[in-house]
């Protein structure tokens, strides 16, 4: 049929009456809102951490801080008055542990299953309470068709499918605004290119807004002023094997509809201590970002000295808030350029 750009206000109206709310303006669309990831360097490549209102994926090996992080990302969803749901699927939620990274375990719902569809029947209803669903993880979960098979059955893409049949269920039962998904997921290794494949199939990378690969990268010593390093000397165990302090971590954005993607992101895991490096993240940004001068081993703010070499600058950082946010609204504003 021909389009008359004359009959739009009349057309309009006549599909508000049946379906009421379902056409705006694009200006009239709400910005997407973000939860931050607790890094600065994932914060930026990130575009601010992870949007609410979307589907988001953290996927990579065993150890790669995708679970830490995701901790991390609850601890400051609850800040910001966000109701959140932990969906135990592989059993390993330890209360202790999580509130070690600032999570309100009283606040928390952990919600446990492990087959797909019940995953889904929970969320779905879940949905009118809970904002922020975090799946740990999407590659544990089996489908029912799976596990009423014979053991001997061979289904290749079963639980691909009953991924995809969830997910477009939940999607009619999505807030763009209110409710935020986080799928935690593993990697398998492609054996003819011997890169690290995403499991869960294409419908993952679908689904998703904003997708990260996380990859473990150098092992971390301290240096002489115990700070992570990875030129520092080898620390050796009371069986005389090398010991790391910690583990240098390689976020990388996959795929993003809310930002640039293909940013990346260094971070320090201290393994010594639990917890993640964040002054070093801070320091690199101040000197990258020209917020604080460096003149030999002295760094100077607004042209007053603050430190001599970087175990001061950091301690200096570390103890003044503003200088933080000063750092961060920096660092954020350039990577919207």
């Amino acid at each position: 049929m021909p389009v008359r750009p004359e009959d739009y206000d009349e057309i309009v109206k006549r599909v508000e009456r049946k379906y009421e709310g379902d056409l705006r303006r694009g200006n009239e669309m709400e910005n997407v809102e973000r939860i931050p990831t607790g890094s600065l360097e994932l914060d930026v490549a990130t575009g601010g951490g992870i949007p609410q209102g979307r589907w988001s994926r953290f996927y990579g090996g065993y150890s790669s801080t995708k679970t830490l992080t995701a901790y991390r990302v609850i601890a400051h969803a609850q800040r910001l008055g966000l109701k959140c749901a932990y969906y135990n699927v592989e059993k390993q939620y330890h209360p202790e542990f999580v509130e070690r990274w600032d999570v309100d375990s009283k606040e928390l719902t952990v919600v446990e299953g492990t087959t797909i569809e019940e995953i889904g029947d929970k969320m779905e209803a879940l949905f009118g309470a809970i904002h922020l669903h975090v799946i740990d993880s999407c590659s544990m979960a089996e489908s029912e068709d799976a596990l009423n098979a014979d053991i001997r059955d061979w289904r290749p893409g079963i639980n691909a499918r009953a991924w995809g049949k969830v997910f477009r269920r939940l999607n009619e039962r999505f807030d763009q605004v209110e409710n935020t998904v986080l799928l935690i997921d593993q990697v398998t290794m492609n054996f003819q290119t011997g890169s690290e494949v995403a499991k869960g199939g294409k419908i993952f990378d679908h689904q998703s807004s904003l997708s990260v690969m996380f990859k473990k990268g150098k092992w971390l010593h301290r240096d002489e002023e115990g700070i992570l390093s990875e030129t520092a000397k080898h620390r050796k165990g009371s069986d005389g094997q090398m010991e790391p302090a910690g583990i240098a971590i390689k976020c990388r954005v996959e795929k993003s509809r809310v930002c640039r993607p293909f940013r990346t992101a260094t971070r320090h895991y201290d393994m010594d201590n639990i917890l993640f490096d964040d002054e070093f993240e801070y320091m690199k940004a101040a000197k990258h970002y020209n917020v604080v001068e460096q003149r030999g081993s002295y760094y100077y703010l607004d042209g007053k000295r603050i430190a001599q070499g970087d175990k001061q600058l950091r301690q200096w950082i570390k103890g003044d808030l503003t200088l933080q946010e000063e750092i961060r609204d920096k660092a954020m504003h350039a990577a919207q350029q």
